[in-house]
């Protein structure tokens, strides 16, 4: 496939609006603090979930309204539950590192089965030439909010309000959901499970084929994106059910399920 038809479009992104059955989303992740959302709270609203928290929706009666994936890992280890978890997921989206390193079979099944999106970067860190295209791309798009140091030892952080311009990649699938969840035009993304506390565990169990987080060792790479996309996108309603989680609430305020339930039927 061409790889200028092989992405995301503009109109795939309106097919996903026009499926939306609720004003918010959850974005469900593998946080211990996961498990206590209620299910009434995630039956009432689209949920996006990653990797293998959706095993627990579908055992419990959630339909995913989208399953993101960008570890090619899970794809090779865990193939049978990836396709367990897209079939019954409304919508599956998956990065160009899942595409790239997935055999022929498997790209064809992501071809025609999946959105695929691309990162506007591999890496936070480069050199010039890459800080100058990407500062050049970021002022001419209004959808691409990039900020570059100067030097080249420190990191650039960004963030994008429309995933068919392309998504910033760090260090979590969590922040990939929120620029897709933004882009679909939620009243309001509330995050289920956002910890990164402690060494980052997930809350089910990996005894076969375990893939070990490196969250932990990741954070401080982490943080400075959730900052940096609540400084530039004024408009961005976006909460965080955990109790216990890395993320200041001064970046991401905290909503209790009743406060979220109270919105959604007034």
């Amino acid at each position: 496939m061409a790889e200028n038809t092989l992405y995301i479009t503009d109109a795939d992104i309106a097919t996903l609006v026009n499926g939306k059955t609720s004003r918010d989303t959850i974005i469900f992740l593998s946080g211990p603090t996961s498990l206590n959302t209620p299910l009434s709270v995630l039956k009432a609203n689209d949920v996006i979930t990653v990797n293998g928290s959706a095993r627990y929706l579908l055992d419990n009666g959630v339909s995913p309204f989208i399953y993101v994936l960008t570890d090619s890992r899970f794809l090779e280890q865990r193939r049978d539950d990836f396709y367990a978890f897209s079939q019954r997921s409304r919508f599956t989206i998956v990065n160009r590192d899942v595409y790239e390193d997935a055999s022929e079979e498997d790209k064809r099944y992501l071809e025609q089965h999946c959105h695929i999106i691309r990162p506007l970067y591999k890496r936070e860190k480069g050199g010039f030439f890459k800080k100058l295209s990407l500062n050049w791309i970021a002022q001419r798009n209004p959808h691409i909010h990039v900020r570059v140091p100067l030097s080249k030892r420190k990191r650039l952080v960004g963030f994008s309000t429309r995933i068919s311009e392309g998504y910033c990649s760090c260090h979590t699938i969590a922040f990939t959901a929120l620029q897709i969840a933004y882009s679909l035009n939620f009243e309001r993304i509330v995050f289920s499970g956002l910890d990164l506390t402690g060494s980052c565990t997930r809350f089910y169990d990996e005894k076969n084929n375990p893939m070990p987080s490196e969250l932990s060792k990741d954070l401080g790479k982490i943080l400075p994106f959730f900052a940096f996309a609540r400084e530039v996108v004024k408009d961005m309603n976006v909460f965080n059910l955990s109790d216990d989680t890395a993320v200041d609430y001064r970046i991401i305020p905290h909503i209790t399920p009743d406060q979220l339930s109270g919105f959604a039927s007034s």
